[in-house]
């Protein structure tokens, strides 16, 4: 059991930093989504802070230093500070007395973590192709799959309505596709999973909502702003539309939808994803910072262990 003590110490440490991290910035984010909707852009690269920082601080736990005696990889306290509960590879028995309580912090977050990523894992990843007629539960069109999305379009919706209310739809969900929305959706509810789940769940709606709005202003290029905003209307009218954790063409606030489209509020969204090789760039450099920290957390990490017991 010594054995295995540091690694269970630092699991939860690197869970319990993720919802600490998540806990605070996903309200934050989302208000401001809210608030000014172009910064909707930048939700995944949020969403994947809270993992970010877990990295750094099971890294922090992992490497022993000092920064006062110049150690980076050096362990120094079994002899400058005996009896002092310590993170360290080279004595993982040291850490044996902070196995009870990481343990409470894995039976409170490890469950509903396995349970969200198991269900995502579960999700199709696509055939491609559509629009294909299905018996759905609500009058909808919805893209499904993340890696290579299939069209599916509820049958009865499919055959009330007339080819210009076809095209409006088939225009809007083509530019959710051209804007890879299906596998930036995917990769925020994976990144968001590892937080408190409800403000995860928040973060992804308000990235959904702006990612209708952006699709609607890409579709209303090719078939008209009125006939995308009547073609909502109409199907609306048909659906109670619960707003499903989904891109679908009931999703967003329809309200909201008809009038930037009528308002032209969206007119400057342009066809590019919601993510790009710059958010692996930001985030990378603000990894390499926070482990350039390494030996200060590593040690102010300790200073909290031993001030708590």
């Amino acid at each position: 059991m010594s054995a295995l003590s540091l690694p269970v110490v630092v699991l939860a440490m690197v869970l319990g930093s993720a919802w600490v991290v998540a806990a605070v910035v996903f309200p934050l984010w989302t208000g401001l989504v809210r608030r000014f909707g172009r910064l909707s852009r930048w939700s995944l690269l949020v969403a994947a802070l809270p993992v970010a920082a877990a990295f750094v601080v099971g890294i922090a736990a992992l490497l022993p230093g000092d920064p006062h005696l110049g150690q980076l990889l050096g362990c120094h306290c079994l002899t400058s500070m005996p009896g002092w509960l310590h993170l360290c590879p080279l004595h993982p028995a040291k850490a044996l007395g902070l196995v009870a309580p990481a343990l409470v912090v894995l039976g409170l977050l490890l469950p509903g973590r396995f349970r969200a990523l198991y269900a995502l894992s579960r999700e199709p990843l696509g055939q491609g192709g559509g629009p294909t007629p299905m018996d759905l539960p609500n009058p909808t069109a919805m893209l499904v799959g993340w890696l290579r999305p299939t069209l599916v379009v509820d049958r009865d919706l499919w055959a009330t309505l007339d080819s210009a209310h076809r095209d409006a739809i088939l225009a809007h969900e083509r530019a959710h596709l051209t804007r890879r929305d299906p596998l930036v959706l995917m990769a925020i509810r994976v990144l968001s999973a590892f937080g408190p789940l409800p403000l995860g769940r928040a973060l992804t709606r308000a990235w959904l909502d702006r990612a209708e709005l952006k699709a609607d202003a890409i579709a209303a290029r090719q078939v008209g702003a009125t006939e995308l905003a009547d073609a909502l209307v109409r199907c609306a009218r048909l659906a109670s539309n619960p707003r499903p954790m989904a891109l679908c063409w009931n999703g967003g606030a329809l309200e909201q939808r008809v009038h930037a489209l009528l308002d032209d509020g969206e007119a400057t969204t342009t066809d590019s994803p919601d993510v790009s090789r710059y958010d692996a760039a930001i985030l990378g450099v603000l990894v390499v910072v926070g482990l350039s920290w390494v030996p200060s957390l590593h040690h102010q990490v300790e200073h909290l262990i031993n001030l708590s017991f």
